[in-house]
């Protein structure tokens, strides 16, 4: 079970996720992205399924990536990731992540934006694991 925490931060948005796993952790900070990005719950099944892969050098970009591309995905492409399943592992490069989404059509749900988000910053960020749990501290910049 994932557990999460909106930060306080001066000019920006930002939250601390925690979850049993590590891939808990990436599906939880999606969630939470899209407690910022929209107003009220939203249908966790989606129109339509698509498949994602992301590699990064380390835990804390991949997760930046992560974020990055599920805030393109609504902003740009007007995709929705409505549920998301994540698995991840090591590879030569260093992390990589491959997930499942559930997307919505912006259209469906655009009543309920809260406004843009930038990106995803490496101000703070943590993601780490200790006496098997996992969390993630990030900062959205607005």
């Amino acid at each position: 079970m994932a557990r999460l925490r909106m930060l306080e931060h001066t000019a920006d948005v930002g939250f601390e996720v925690e979850a049993d796993s590590l891939a808990g952790v990436f599906e939880a900070a999606a969630d939470a992205l899209l407690r910022v990005l929209f107003e009220g719950g939203l249908p966790r099944r989606g129109r339509r399924r698509e498949r994602l892969a992301l590699t990064a050098p380390d835990l804390e970009a991949l997760m930046v990536r992560w974020l990055d591309e599920l805030i393109y995905r609504v902003q740009t492409r007007g995709e929705v990731p409505v549920c998301t399943r994540v698995q991840l592992g090591a590879v030569p490069e260093g992390q990589r992540l491959e997930a499942e989404l559930d997307l919505l059509p912006f259209e469906e749900v655009q009543d309920r934006f809260a406004g843009e988000v930038k990106a995803a910053t490496y101000h703070g960020l943590v993601v780490e694991g200790a006496d098997g749990r996992f969390r993630a501290r990030v900062i959205l910049d607005v």
